[in-house]
């Protein structure tokens, strides 16, 4: 997760207590603070841990802020998922998961949204990366 505050970082700590109280073994759940865009942090983790399975979360949300500053936005959404994918590769990584908001979609007409939708128009930085 990225630990900005576009939503309340009180109920990412929550979540994070949560999960350390369901899974108290680190070999199960280890948590790390810092930037994904780090590259060396990145791989001295992946190096260490070896994951096999990576649930992306650490994209930021939001797209009236992504207006405001579409740096942090590349910078994270793009950069960052971009240096997470090179390392699940390089690192055998059997599985990558990346959650995404209906937000991308921009002005779709359609009730329910598919990955074959036409998103080549993006309507704000946030959707765009």
């Amino acid at each position: 997760d990225e630990m900005n505050d576009y939503y309340d970082v009180r109920m990412k700590e929550n979540n994070l207590n949560r999960l350390r109280t369901l899974y108290p073994d680190e070999k199960r759940l280890a948590v790390y603070r810092g930037d994904i865009c780090d590259e060396r942090l990145m791989d001295d983790l992946f190096e260490r841990e070896r994951p096999q399975w990576i649930c992306h979360m650490a994209a930021r949300a939001g797209v009236r802020p992504s207006i405001q500053d579409p740096y942090v936005y590349i910078h994270s959404n793009i950069v960052g998922t971009t240096l997470l994918m090179e390392l699940a590769h390089k690192y055998g990584a059997q599985n990558f998961v990346f959650a995404s908001s209906s937000s991308v979609y921009g002005g779709s007409k359609s009730t329910f949204f598919s990955e074959e939708e036409n998103v080549d128009n993006p309507v704000s930085p946030y959707a765009a990366t």
